[in-house]
């Protein structure tokens, strides 16, 4: 962590149960964000582990960068004048007082209203504060406006926090989608060793090259925890079944659920359904000759009958000394839950339905769609 100090932001495309609540604060507000009619496409750099993206922020901008990650609830970042316990970092903080455009908002006003994590001292009538979670850590702040810039959508007013302390080391979160009005986004994650630009869409722009044909669609699981809780932040997936060749590893009751991560890059399952991997041959790591016969690619059943390919390449890994690693963790910690990590999702284009509630996805070669 402590090398991704050169990051000010943390993106968090907005999960499916804050979406709707968030957008609908924003309607009612006095400068709300209008639709996105043509959608808005956002070049993604592959950075140490993240996948991140460039935006400004302010009148006259100031330029930030920002870590995709889709299990967040708010946009945030450090302000130079509220920061009492701010991470070191190599950019300057953000500065409201240099930004003629920025409006600090206050409680009672529709933006504030839609936040779960809230805080107003006294009567209510003061500046809005928040708490939020994040994959990375906590933040306490208070919320304002401004205009944001990202990809090739006009630069538009979203609302964000001012942290007043971040309890991480290195970076800071920011919620998007629902912001913009965009009732879907996807995202196309090209290989590393092609050293081309992955993609992420939002809005109109936000489908399947292949018009949907050969797609696989599967529905968001809901959760009944709280909104404060990472669950809840978070697009969950039934899992049915893994296959390896000839293996099939079915998913026990208490753990068929799949977080889809871009904030980290390898795949963690449940202890249980790992066990069952490493005796099909998938041990963590072994010697490259026993995989010369060829690996088989990894099927991942979902819901509905959606299957997701995860070709050899995204999941098996050179790691020098004639050895082969999977890049395929188990955890016991996960709480019943396993994480989709990145690596896992190259070349596979994933469009998310905020309407529909539902993930599709297709095989992609990402590098030709940014």
């Amino acid at each position: 962590m402590a090398s991704l100090v050169s990051t000010l932001l943390l993106m968090c495309l907005i999960p499916l149960t804050r979406a709707h609540e968030l957008r609908r604060g924003l309607e009612l507000a006095d400068d709300a964000t209008t639709a996105l009619p043509g959608g808005v496409t956002v070049p993604v750099h592959f950075s140490q582990a993240f996948y991140v993206v460039n935006l400004t922020i302010g009148t006259p901008p100031q330029p930030v960068s920002a870590i995709i990650d889709i299990g967040g609830e708010l946009v945030w970042t450090q302000c130079a004048q509220h920061c009492r316990r701010c991470f070191k970092q190599d950019l300057p903080l953000f500065d409201t007082n240099a930004s003629s455009t920025f409006r600090p908002e206050p409680c009672g006003a529709a933006v504030c209203e839609s936040i779960p994590t809230r805080s107003c001292a006294g009567d209510g009538g003061g500046a809005c504060g928040y708490e939020a979670s994040t994959s990375f850590g906590r933040t306490v702040g208070r919320i304002g406006t401004d205009a944001v810039a990202i990809g090739t959508a006009a630069t538009a007013r979203l609302a964000f926090g001012c942290a007043v302390a971040s309890e991480m080391d290195t970076m800071t979160n920011l919620s998007l989608a629902a912001q913009m009005n965009a009732a879907a986004f996807s995202y196309c994650l090209a290989p590393l060793d092609t050293g081309k630009s992955s993609a992420l869409f939002l809005g109109a722009s936000a489908k399947l090259a292949g018009a949907g044909k050969g797609a696989g669609t599967t529905p968001f699981v809901k959760t009944s925890t709280p909104p404060n809780s990472g669950l809840s932040r978070s697009y969950l997936l039934r899992l049915e079944a893994i296959r390896a060749g000839n293996a099939t590893i079915a998913m026990p009751q208490s753990g068929n659920t799949i977080m889809v991560s871009t904030a980290t890059p390898v795949t963690a399952l449940v202890d249980s359904v790992y066990r069952d991997l490493r005796k099909a041959n998938y041990d963590l790591c072994f010697p490259k000759a026993s995989a010369s016969g060829g690996a088989p690619d990894l099927v991942l059943a979902f819901q509905g009958g959606a299957e997701m390919t995860v070709p050899v390449s995204s999941y098996l890994f050179d790691a020098g000394n004639d050895t082969a690693c999977v890049a395929i963790l188990g955890s016991p910690a996960l709480g019943g839950v396993s994480i989709l990590g990145s690596l896992q999702q190259v070349n596979i284009h994933l469009l998310f339905d905020l309407d529909k509630e539902t993930l599709s996805f297709e095989p992609a070669d990402c590098s030709a769609l940014s």
